[in-house]
């Protein structure tokens, strides 16, 4: 049973039909959370499996020009980026009698599951212009079908439950999951790849049916497990596209949050592009150590997950955040110190690190998103939770696209040569290239995440006054 409050007065500034909530949740039951956490599996699988392997499957397999691939990746991101306000918008507005979100998690799971298995059997053509054309296809059908997927799901929580910290608990079965789905896509995919031959394409055809499978599995598990998730609605007097996205611009509580995302967002993109080349080129050292990192990785996440969501409570979700940030400059700056034969104690160590700066990372800034949105509802009366998490997905994309088209550029003005088997070592200014994508390039832009997030203010007791004012007003 899901754990209820008294129906408050809404806001006056609003009909209260725009909210459409009949009684107010504050605990969600736990196989709710359960349910709606295990898509984060796919989801993680999907993005993370994808923005490690594609560069390198591109140069390294499809012998591809490093600048190319990345311009491709780039490219199929951006004409994609239109349709995060349009689904945002679309699933905020849509009635069915199963919520305005869940729909959209079948069709995102089936296109999603399918784009993967078309990358990794992409032909190679004698022209990588004809090859390059084709993967650039089938990314542009990844991305839509992702955006399908992620942008309903991702608004769901706000709608699930009017408490504060409750929110955090609810994203914290979604980060357990999105650590299992990093480790299969990270650990799991770069161990098999390594023993099926990583310069085969067979290999990648093997990986990408397999996690086709996993991904839509675990998106339909989402879907299935929320029917009795409670969801609003938008009601009947609500802006258009257009005014919906005036008001989010000008929620500055979010804009800042946004921010701080975009810096940590490209900070991750740079190096999951440019990880295997490190792995296997500057430290000479084989994929399956990544195994062995992402092991790490994943039980520091999950072990830290509750600890975190224990710890917000006290400090402060900003706090909490900030320390996690702090995390991931150091686990950056320790790749410069890092030389061939690199001993698989010091990249344990590292795994710490960046095992706790993903949980904090990824619980703390969804939670307060959620925090936004909640805001924007207290002080507008209209739920527009899509259009918030759309304008999340826009980011998360553009930064994705900018991170290879980054290391693609930098490794061909070095002097990449991608004819070489990709364990010869490169020149030196290629060792600096890989080094400026892994280390140099993360670790500024992390640190100036920690420095936006510095002037985030909406914490609980300024959330709460908001609300109480606003019920005030309506007495």
């Amino acid at each position: 049973m899901l754990k209820v409050a008294p129906k408050k007065p809404m806001p006056s500034a609003a009909p209260s039909n725009n909210l459409a909530i009949t009684e107010e949740v504050l605990a969600v039951p736990a196989k709710i959370k359960l349910a709606w956490g295990t898509g984060a599996l796919g989801g993680a699988l999907l993005i993370n499996g994808i923005s490690m392997l594609i560069l390198f499957y591109m140069v390294g397999v499809l012998k591809i020009e490093p600048a190319l691939a990345g311009a491709v990746i780039f490219a199929s991101k951006l004409l994609d980026v239109l349709s995060d306000p349009v689904v945002g918008y679309w699933s905020d507005r849509i009635r069915t009698p199963i919520g305005r979100r869940r729909p959209f998690l079948v069709w995102g799971a089936v296109i999603s599951a399918a784009s993967v298995a078309m990358i990794f059997t992409t032909p190679i053509f004698e022209n990588q212009l004809i090859t390059a054309g084709y993967v650039f296809m089938a990314l542009l059908i990844y991305t839509i079908g992702y955006t399908i997927f992620n942008v309903p799901y991702m608004a769901m929580p706000a709608e699930m439950t009017d408490s504060y910290h409750e929110r955090s608990s609810i994203h914290s079965y979604r980060v357990i999951f999105l650590m299992i789905g990093s480790f299969i896509a990270g650990g799991l995919g770069n161990f098999f790849l390594e023993e099926m031959g990583r310069d085969e394409a067979s290999s990648y055809a093997v990986l990408g049916i397999s996690g086709a499978a996993i991904i839509f599995i675990s998106m339909f598990i989402a879907y299935l497990g929320t029917g009795r998730a409670r969801f609003t609605e938008a009601g009947e007097s609500v802006p258009n596209i257009k005014g919906d996205l005036s008001a989010v611009m000008r929620n500055n509580h979010f804009l800042r949050l946004l921010a701080v995302k975009a810096c940590q967002l490209l900070a991750f993109a740079s190096t999951g592009a440019v990880m295997i080349f490190f792995i296997t080129n500057s430290l000479q050292l084989d994929l399956k150590i990544m195994a062995f990192f992402y092991v790490g990785v994943t039980v520091v996440s999950v072990i830290a997950t509750p600890v975190l969501v224990k710890i917000s409570k006290h400090i402060g979700k900003r706090s909490t955040y900030m320390f996690a940030g702090f995390s991931y400059v150091i686990y950056c700056i320790s790749w410069i110190l890092a030389l061939p034969g690199e001993p698989i104690a010091y990249i344990l160590i590292r795994a710490v690190f960046v095992g706790m700066a993903a949980a904090g990372n990824i619980l703390l800034a969804m939670s307060m998103l959620t925090d936004t949105i909640e805001y924007d509802a207290t002080v507008t009366g209209i739920r527009r939770e899509g259009t918030y998490t759309a304008l999340y997905s826009f980011i998360e994309k553009i930064t994705h696209a900018f991170g290879p088209l980054i290391i693609g550029i930098a490794l061909s003005l070095a002097g990449f040569d991608k004819n070489l088997p990709s364990d010869e070592m490169q020149s030196p200014a290629v060792q600096q290239a890989l080094l400026f994508g892994v280390a140099y390039l993360p670790a500024v832009l992390a640190a100036l995440a920690l420095l936006v997030l510095a002037g985030f203010k909406l914490d609980e007791d300024a959330l709460n006054k908001i609300k109480a004012a606003r019920q005030t007003s309506t007495i």
